[in-house]
């Protein structure tokens, strides 16, 4: 309790630094941290785009990407013990921080898995896709008690969505081994696969896993890979589909709105303030 008051404290003068050091009603910059593949990073953009309240150039919002390929598999570094992603993702982020972005996304689930190591590195916060998914679902769909997930076997074996969900009293089912390994693997990394520019065939094979899961009692499915996200559309399925790449896209577009010279803007930076940031604050304040 002691600290909670002690944090909402400092929001005057955050506040106040805060308009000292920014024009009036200057919109947020976006960091987007692209490669995770360089295709569902395009997505994110054009998604970012579509829904800026814009009606000429000069309203769309300031972004940024630092497309960077050679960040590690992220699967491949949980399930199989390979190069951590973690320095790219950290290097990455900390390049967008230097050229001026406001806040961080990262269109690419199974990185979510490392984003804690990320944000104790940089100053400026992230929006969690994962964490803003659950929260989309618990507000639209409050009566849900199942979930179908299609996702990397990194992002399904790290439980970094059944985690989440169960927070809100929502289950998390997921394709069986068979069905995760030869369609949702097969679909993403395979020769006729996502990542290689194919989108038709895998499309309609994870179209068929996500029936699947509706037959063994899914409400609804998430499409919880960026790469799912592309070829999974919900004018092609008879089942409802929530996609996290629109959620980041439309939590990205709100949040770079907020004006930077706003109470809600000093709010919510100090709210998004890494650990160790609210500890040197705390104790400056001493």
């Amino acid at each position: 309790m002691v600290k909670t008051i002690l944090i909402w404290g400092k929001v005057i003068s955050f506040k106040l630094n805060c308009l000292k050091k920014t024009k009036k009603g200057k919109m947020q910059t976006i960091g987007i941290i692209g490669g995770l593949g360089p295709e569902a990073t395009q997505l994110l953009f054009k998604k970012i785009v579509d829904k800026t309240p814009a009606e000429y150039d000069q309203e769309h919002l300031p972004l940024m990407i630092f497309n960077n390929p050679q960040i590690p598999d992220r699967t491949k570094a949980i399930l199989y013990n390979g190069k951590s992603p973690v320095p790219e993702l950290i290097r990455s982020a900390r390049i967008l921080e230097i050229s001026g972005a406001d806040f961080i996304v990262i269109p690419c689930n199974t990185a979510h898995c490392f984003i804690k190591e990320i944000e104790n590195k940089v100053s400026i916060p992230f929006i969690n896709m994962i964490e803003a998914t659950a929260q989309d679902i618990k507000r639209k769909y409050p009566l849900v008690k199942k979930i179908g997930l299609l996702a990397t076997s990194g992002t399904v074996s790290s439980k970094i969505y059944h985690q989440k969900f169960s927070k809100i009293d929502m289950e998390i089912i997921t394709p069986s081994e068979d069905e995760q390994e030869n369609i949702v693997m097969e679909s993403v990394y395979g020769k006729k696969g996502i990542k290689a520019g194919v989108h038709d065939y895998p499309g309609k094979q994870l179209e068929r896993a996500g029936r699947s899961l509706i037959n063994r009692g899914a409400e609804l499915i998430i499409t919880g890979c960026t790469e799912i996200s592309i070829v999974v559309k919900q004018e092609n399925v008879d089942y409802p589909i929530v996609d996290p790449l629109t959620i980041l896209a439309e939590k990205s577009v709100q949040t770079a709105l907020i004006p930077k010279t706003s109470i809600d803007y000093a709010h919510y930076r100090l709210e998004n303030l890494p650990e160790k940031e609210v500890l040197e604050i705390l104790e400056e304040e001493e």
